[in-house]
């Protein structure tokens, strides 16, 4: 069995940037930069047939000229419980298209369908605590607006849990395809 997700690679810069965001918050467990990425839609736990079948689904995707802005920083969960902090993705419709496109192709595959809407954002750091912490990373990053970058493909991604953490690996990058 593999845990595998479609995410969209970010730019060297565009991850030096984010990781650079990173203020003294004790109970963070920061993402190191070559795991930061956008996640499209989290697939979860398949066997190599179902993964295999999957990245074929994933060939020619269409695609407009698809341009990724990072805008905003924010967390999810409450100000005295906060799970993850991230960065913002601006939702723009060829991103939203995009993102919608990947989950038919793979819904009848076997892929569950997240219930919550769609919330485009990079993860930075998982985190247990709020406080002084918290409000110090937001208003550090409360302008946060980096410059439109291009996306020229997606990629299928396994996820290797371990003692040192998650690791993500590409499996293999799919082009998206101009119509």
């Amino acid at each position: 069995m593999q845990r595998l997700f479609v995410g969209i690679e970010l730019p060297v810069s565009i991850r030096q940037t984010l990781v650079a965001m990173r203020v003294d918050y004790p109970s963070a467990r920061w993402h190191p930069a070559e795991a930061l990425h956008l996640t499209l839609s989290f697939i979860g736990q398949v066997d190599q047939q179902t993964g295999a079948n999957m990245a074929a689904a994933l060939v020619d995707l269409p695609a407009t000229e698809l341009m990724l802005t990072i805008r905003g920083a924010g967390f999810f969960g409450s100000e005295q419980k906060p799970a993850v902090l991230w960065a913002g993705v601006e939702p723009s419709s060829p991103l939203l298209q995009l993102q919608q496109e990947v989950e038919q192709r793979l819904l009848p595959l076997g892929l569950v369908a997240d219930t919550r809407p769609y919330r485009p954002h990079i993860t930075l750091a998982r985190v247990k605590q709020g406080g002084d912490a918290l409000r110090c990373f937001l208003s550090r990053n409360a302008d946060l607006a980096l410059p439109p970058f291009s996306v020229p493909h997606v990629c299928l991604y396994v996820s290797h849990g371990g003692s040192a953490g998650v690791h993500y690996e590409v499996i293999e990058r799919f082009n998206l395809v101009k119509r």
